[in-house]
């Protein structure tokens, strides 16, 4: 049998009217950011631009799109291509080229929606399947969902021209609600509310400090004169709670001063939300502790805290990812708090909302995060929203179950996003 690695390596594809009756598979699902951090990637990346085989591509691609694409061109007459593609297919702005091809020059048969299914063990994304036939668009296709027998049956029918939502994007509806457009559109994003940051790069300058110390040289497991300062990284966070700290040197001739990425002071002088940068997101608060933490976790603090705070850091900031000036920011970060946005972000819908961000990435980067919608609703529900955060934030302090408070965040947050 001839794989469809073997084409690709080859480059013998089939002759017209050649081609397999079926390609199926499971591609890789690996983000721009992370092919372009990547050497070997990255210049994988660069040969399939400079190809030019693949029309699909479309800024910020993820490496499954030219692989549908390669699975698409291999198919003989009638053939039919499927595989089992990250969700945000449906609605990403890198597949906008992808999901046009496939709808107006091929037969889209049917849809597998597993939106909010896990599929893969320790998998962060929402996958779907779709099902289409090397053929003239013609037809309805069908929209199919998994049941809790574990049988994927059809939920309903659309026509392709009913499928789109919108003619710029070309996003999927694979509901059977009326939309028109993104439906968060009009909301903020946390970064209306918050600066967001990567954390310091505890290492030692390269420039003045190189190969003078480790991480591991600075952090101590007790607190003494030199390590003064409490300090977290990633694996010390979980949902609702910090499970370790450490002490790191501070005010040393070496740290932060040689840091390979001091970051600014006030950044851990404030009080704010800490976040991971890798896998399904948690986040908790710092309200008084004022804790170091290192380039796996990021930080979000209100704008209006840091209104005596200017550096080259906040300014490129602003310039770069708001669409408001730092004044109105200010202003609008007086509408909410952090227990209300904490609420917020370890919610369920946060978890879909970033997923659809992402797409198949496992990383979560300052974009992601500073880019996802946040209603602000009546001061009540947002005390609320509050409220359950802080009591979730105490019984997490004793280890004990919680899942009847996180159900009633989950509900109080869902419905603010219908």
């Amino acid at each position: 049998m001839v794989s469809i690695i073997d084409f690709y390596v080859l480059q013998k594809r089939p002759s017209n009217g050649g081609g397999f009756d079926i390609a199926i598979g499971n591609p890789p699902y690996i983000s721009a950011p992370t092919q372009i951090a990547s050497p070997e990637l990255n210049e994988q990346r660069q040969r399939i631009v400079a190809s030019k085989k693949y029309k699909s591509l479309n800024e910020k691609w993820d490496l499954y799109v030219p692989f549908m694409e390669l699975g698409m061109q291999l198919l003989c007459p009638n053939g039919v291509f499927s595989m089992i593609v990250p969700y945000p297919l449906t609605n990403q702005k890198y597949g906008k080229k992808l999901r046009k091809m496939i709808v107006e020059e091929y037969r889209l048969l049917e849809i597998a929606d597993l939106n909010g299914t896990k599929i893969f063990e320790n998998a962060t994304v929402s996958n779907c399947i779709p099902f289409i036939q090397n053929s003239q668009p013609e037809g309805e296709l069908r929209i199919t969902q998994i049941f809790e027998d574990k049988t994927i049956r059809e939920v309903l029918s659309k026509s392709p021209k009913a499928l789109k939502l919108d003619k710029k994007n070309y996003v999927w509806n694979l509901t059977e609600e009326e939309r028109t457009g993104n439906r968060f559109a009009n909301m903020n994003v946390l970064g209306d509310f918050c600066y967001i940051s990567v954390g310091m790069v505890v290492n030692a300058n390269e420039k003045d400090a190189q190969g003078a110390f480790k991480k591991e040289d600075l952090i101590s497991d007790t607190y003494d004169a030199i390590h003064c300062r409490k300090y977290i990284e990633a694996k010390d966070i979980d949902k609702f709670q910090v499970k370790r700290v450490r002490y790191l040197e501070w005010n040393t001739e070496r740290c932060p001063e040689k840091l390979r990425r001091p970051t600014f002071r006030e950044l851990y002088d404030r009080p704010k939300l800490i976040m991971n940068c890798l896998g399904t997101i948690n986040v908790t608060i710092d309200a008084e502790e004022h804790f170091l933490h290192n380039h796996s976790i990021y930080c979000a603090i209100l704008w209006k805290d840091l209104k005596d705070v200017s550096n080259k850091s906040i300014s490129s900031s602003v310039k770069k990812f708001s669409k408001h000036n730092r004044e109105a920011m200010e202003s609008l970060s007086e509408k909410v708090d952090l227990y209300y946005l904490l609420g917020i972000l370890n919610s369920s819908m946060a978890d879909q909302l970033l997923t659809d961000q992402r797409g198949g990435d496992y990383h979560i980067y300052p974009e992601h995060i500073r880019n996802l919608p946040i209603p602000v609703p009546q001061r009540e529900i947002q005390n609320a929203i509050g409220e359950i955060a802080k009591q979730i934030l105490l019984i997490r302090e004793t280890n004990t179950d919680y899942s009847e408070l996180e159900e009633q965040l989950n509900n109080l947050v869902e419905a603010l996003y219908q």
